[in-house]
């Protein structure tokens, strides 16, 4: 945060940035579970051309697996015979996600801020040179493109989810919480599902709703309750843009490197650096997730300095930088398992809808 350069300048240098700290407006980042969620638990394995998207090739996300065995490819007969062999499946993703955002500033609106906005700051890689204000303006905007590449990627997961061996079917499942675990439904259920889709580990779960909730109840137990159970094993990770997304009280269960963020750069390599009129470069930037914690995407910027004004089209002498991601979802194929194993078409997500359930009706 840079709040001594904020602002135009006038008799009060006491600017919003001063004031709120780490509850800036500016800088504020809303909450992006499905992102969070993504990034902490980053596993990317299953893309077998990650290497060339990273050195900058624009190529469709390719993901090479193979099935493993059932009962049936087993016998019962000592003999010599060959059943099966090793068999490689592929498949094509598509094109990666793109989102940008573009952030202009004009050197006269730099010469009416305060004196050390002229200032130059260096980011990026390779290094990029500009305006103090133009990096404090760029800060201000990375709330649309986070929203922006966190909504892609939950659109992507609403026709993404697998089916859960439970029920045999993508649908969601209706879960209903309660205060105290019961032995058929809430978390006991959740947890139940989890370990007959042979899940092994935390849940990670993003939603919204009554599952949230229930989250933030179990996190003011400091023990044990009074049924004699502590808090739940899961991890929560809240989502607004899940409502409109997959809808109300709707929440998914996530497998770390079966669902995950594929996250790649352009302007790196032979494709980093001056050309023409512009720089590219690579430039990291923090980002407050849900929670208070932080991290890092990796953002591909073009870096150009206007410096011929063009009044009939409204641009003046400045820098103006355009900043994209080029990213992809990954969700293991539905076929991963073969049509006779039991946990055929899951594919490391399942979806559910949380619902309060009822309490018991007392006798007077």
């Amino acid at each position: 945060m840079l709040p001594q350069l904020v602002g135009i300048v006038n008799a009060l240098l006491l600017t919003i940035g001063m004031l709120a700290q780490t509850n800036d407006p500016q800088y504020k980042i809303t909450p992006v579970g499905f992102l969070q969620m993504l990034l902490e638990n980053s596993s990317t394995a299953q893309v077998s051309n990650l290497d060339s998207l990273r050195m900058g090739y624009d190529r469709s996300i390719k993901v090479r697996y193979m099935q493993r065995s059932i009962e049936t490819d087993a016998v019962d007969e000592d003999n010599c015979d060959t059943d099966v062999t090793a068999a490689w499946n592929s498949i094509d993703i598509g094109k990666p996600l793109f989102s940008k955002i573009g952030v202009g500033i004009d050197d006269n609106l730099v010469r009416q801020l305060q004196d050390g906005a002229a200032q130059g700051v260096t980011l990026g890689n390779p290094a990029a040179n500009v305006y103090v204000a133009l990096y404090q303006t760029i800060l201000t905007q990375l709330n649309g493109l986070v929203q922006k590449i966190n909504k892609n990627l939950l659109a992507a997961q609403s026709t993404a989810w697998g089916v859960n061996a439970v029920t045999g079917a993508a649908t969601p499942t209706t879960i209903n919480f309660a205060n105290t675990p019961t032995i058929n439904d809430g978390v006991v259920k959740l947890l139940s599902d989890y370990q007959y889709n042979e899940i092994s580990g935390i849940p990670q779960i993003v939603g919204n709703g009554v599952a949230v909730n229930y989250d933030i109840l179990q996190s003011l137990k400091k023990g044990y309750d009074g049924g004699g159970f502590g808090a739940n094993m899961i991890n929560i990770y809240p989502d607004v843009n899940t409502v409109s997304a997959w809808g109300a009280n709707h929440f998914g269960v996530f497998v770390p490197g079966l669902t995950a963020f594929v996250d790649y750069n352009k302007y790196v390599g032979a494709f980093a650096g001056l050309k023409g009129g512009s720089l590219f470069f690579t430039m990291p930037v923090p980002v407050q997730l849900a929670g208070g914690k932080l991290s890092t995407l990796i953002l591909d910027c073009q870096l150009k300095y206007n410096d011929c004004p063009d009044a009939e089209l409204g641009i003046n002498r400045g820098y103006v930088i355009q900043i994209t991601k080029n990213y992809g979802l990954f969700n293991a194929p539905n076929d991963m398992f073969k049509a006779a194993d039991r946990l055929k078409g899951f594919n490391g997500s399942l979806h559910y809808i949380g619902a309060i359930a009822t309490p018991p009706v007392t006798e007077p």
